[in-house]
């Protein structure tokens, strides 16, 4: 066995990175006879996985790329890529076989699970609003969706902001029905990659506890039940904050670069979305998270890599986003004060307090009901709807770990501020000044649980990444254990106690004792001092196995037959053809309005965005209604004849989102306004038609002409 010589050295120790190798000499070991030498084995390498490492102990990393993370993001795009050539979509569509069957298949349209009619938003107003513009050649002005440039707001137009909108590329280059398709798969693409790639962020690249967050969000009812209308902002808001760390952090020109363009891109992205409710409190909310990943990894050298280039691409990125905000906003200026100055939803302005806590923790007891059977009083499912709260054991955890350690992690208290704010406003409210200066003044508080559950899950998810380096002294561990577990059964407790109390008889105590076990369960492995093997894999798992029915609350829908060969659909469609400049009515059901919407006419009747202004200033010169149309609102006309005064006009607000226009089907109005077409949904009477002739009878649906 040879042996090392007298002044050798040995091998040099490896630096740390980023750190320049020794070379002072060292001193060396005495010599060694060779008849007394033993040899032993080299001492085992332990190796700790990143996630149990102390966040301040670990090499500083950004997103690591590897090949699982690649297949990941390959697997999403390709599943993105299928489905929308396959056509498929989780939209109801299939409703209209049921709301106004003509005769055809009743599954027509569907290839799994059964339509929710709770959805009316999707298949009676946004798919035909988005039908009515593909017919029409994606315009910026369509006054069946609303004055001014309405379309623009709400639906594909070929306005420059639509660039950024990339769930409706699809329009542009697709068929209709891929097209349509493509919105929905993109914006759930978006969600599960964006909040993923956040998650690694803030995990210390622990792939499998960012990926289970990502689905949590996207499988969540709060979610699934709204037909993943949140995703594009939880997806672009996620790649936004992503954008803005690899901007402050990145250690390359190629990051950098990528990240300027990237905070620019999504940016204005969740900006055009233009739901204020929902994107102001999840400002906050990706605000909080940003801060906390800045204080948290805040080294000067980290930041002032590349520092003239990450200036400059900053500048920008903000001038890019400045002026795109100052484009849309003059070019949509008078659109965007009508919507403002609307009654509803414009000027309606919150102080908060009017939520209820049963609804805090309702999503425990959530397989209880469904979106047909739930407690009377809890408005509607999709209200009722949201994500499942941990923060009530969280945050105290959060607080003991740091008076027991003096562990903490900026981004978790940062969460907990927001989530502790979120409960103020929607139980307590805001003063008036607090109010309307944070802007929480626009998000009602059935509005604010959206972006406040969001905000739970990921607090869940990153407190989850950080029990991992936590470690409570032995000696107390047993005493902390039995004193959170008794304050988990507590809380519990309480939440089967609100519930009870507060669905009105719909629940009774027996039926929450299994959820209340479960989510116990759960709670329980959140306790920083119990330092159980494999809780991760535990809580995950069984958070999964309790969300995934919620995929049964959307159809597997395949294209929009139910609509584009509906026999109306049709017949509207050819007269339509024949004369294109005519405008149309329609008299009775709001939904015979909805499906002739679709079809891209010229529509009086319908769901209107913005108060379509031209058509009003016929109908009621004087603005006397203003009051009851000046309003986001579904737009009935009914039949009103006074032969004491001729061409009177009757307009009375019916809900906080809809009105009725009542007047004479052979007003000079109409003639004045183009009207052609009125579509009854009876058979009417000889003096409502005394002006036109019928030009089609489709059983109990007449649709006529005025005569020139």
């Amino acid at each position: 066995m040879s042996k090392k010589k007298k002044g050798q050295p040995g091998t040099a120790a490896t630096s740390s990175p980023g750190q320049p190798q020794s070379t002072a000499t060292r001193p060396q070991p005495a010599p060694v006879h060779s008849q007394s030498v033993v040899t032993t084995p080299n001492p085992p390498v332990v190796s700790t996985k990143p996630a149990d490492v102390p966040k301040a102990d670990r090499p500083f990393e950004l997103i690591r790329f590897d090949r699982r993370v690649k297949w990941f993001i390959g697997i999403c795009v390709g599943l993105f890529v299928v489905l929308t050539l396959a056509r498929i979509h989780p939209a109801s569509i299939a409703m209209w076989n049921q709301l106004m069957p003509d005769g055809s298949d009743q599954r027509k349209g569907l290839v799994a699970g059964e339509p929710r009619r709770i959805r009316m938003d999707d298949y009676a107003v946004m798919a035909p609003w988005t039908l009515s513009q593909v017919n029409r050649g994606l315009p910026q002005e369509n006054e069946t969706i609303g004055g001014g440039k309405a379309p623009v707001l709400v639906a594909p137009t070929n306005h420059f902001s639509s660039f950024f909108r990339a769930d409706y590329w699809g329009f542009f280059f697709l068929n209709l029905e891929q097209g349509y398709a493509w919105g929905f798969n993109s914006r759930a693409a978006l969600s599960i990659i964006g909040v993923t790639l956040l998650l690694l962020l803030f995990t210390g690249n622990n792939f499998w506890l960012s990926l289970f967050g990502s689905l949590w969000l996207f499988l969540s009812s709060g979610t699934q039940s709204w037909t993943q209308i949140p995703t594009i902002m939880i997806g672009s808001g996620s790649l936004t904050v992503v954008a803005a760390i690899y901007l402050f952090f990145g250690q390359s020109r190629r990051q950098v670069i990528l990240a300027g363009l990237g905070l620019a891109y999504m940016s204005l992205c969740y900006a055009f979305v233009l739901y204020p409710p929902y994107q102001v409190p999840l400002a906050y909310l990706l605000l909080c998270m940003l801060a906390g990943y800045i204080i948290s990894n805040y080294q000067s050298q980290r930041i002032t890599h590349y520092l003239p280039l990450k200036l400059g691409a900053g500048v920008v990125a903000i001038g890019t986003i400045g002026l795109a905000l100052y484009r849309y906003y003059t070019d949509l200026k008078p659109t965007i004060e009508a919507i403002t100055n609307t009654v509803y939803p414009g000027k309606r302005s919150e102080l908060g307090g009017t939520g209820f806590i049963a609804n805090w923790f309702s999503e425990y007891f959530s397989w209880q009901y469904k979106d047909t059977q739930f407690p009377s009083n809890w408005l509607n499912h999709c209200e009722l709807s949201h994500y499942v709260t941990f923060a009530p054991i969280i945050i105290p955890a959060i607080v003991l770990v740091f008076f027991l350690t003096k562990q903490l992690d900026w981004t978790l208290v940062l969460l907990s501020t927001f989530v502790a704010f979120g409960y103020v406003w929607i139980e307590v409210g805001f003063p008036d000044w607090l109010a309307k200066l944070s802007f929480w003044s626009i998000s009602p508080t059935r509005r604010t649980q959206i972006p406040f559950g969001i905000g739970n899950v990921l607090l869940s998810v990153i407190y989850l990444g950080f029990l991992n380096t936590v470690r409570i002294p032995k000696e107390k561990r047993v005493l902390l254990t039995a004193l959170g577990v008794a304050g988990v059964v507590a809380y519990m407790g309480y939440a089967v106690y609100v519930n009870v109390n507060d669905s009105a008889g719909f629940f009774k105590a027996y039926q929450l004792f299994i959820p209340a076990v479960f989510f116990a369960g759960l709670g329980i492995l959140l306790l920083p001092s119990w330092h159980t093997p494999y809780r991760n894999a535990i809580f995950c798992g069984a958070m999964l196995l309790f969300l995934l029915p919620n995929l049964r609350l959307n159809p597997v829908s395949k294209g929009l037959a139910p609509i584009t060969d509906h026999i109306l659909y049709k017949t509207v469609d050819e007269i339509h053809k024949r004369e294109p400049d005519a405008k149309w009515v329609v008299f009775g059901g709001q939904y015979v309005s909805y499906l002739v919407t679709a079809t891209g006419v010229d529509l009086l009747s319908g769901v209107k965005y913005t108060p379509p202004r031209k058509i009003l200033s016929v109908l009621d010169p004087t603005a006397k209604r203003d009051s009851a149309y000046n309003r986001y609102a579904h737009t009935v006309y009914n039949t009103y004849i006074d032969p004491q005064k001729p061409d009177t006009v009757v307009m009375v607000n019916t809900f906080e989102d809809g009105y009725t226009v009542a007047m004479d089907p052979c007003s000079p109005r109409f003639k004045k306004l183009n009207v052609k077409y009125i579509v009854f949904d009876r058979q009417p009477q000889p003096v409502e038609i005394r002006c036109m002739k019928l030009t089609t009878s489709l059983g109990s649906i007449q649709i006529y002409r005025i005569n020139d």
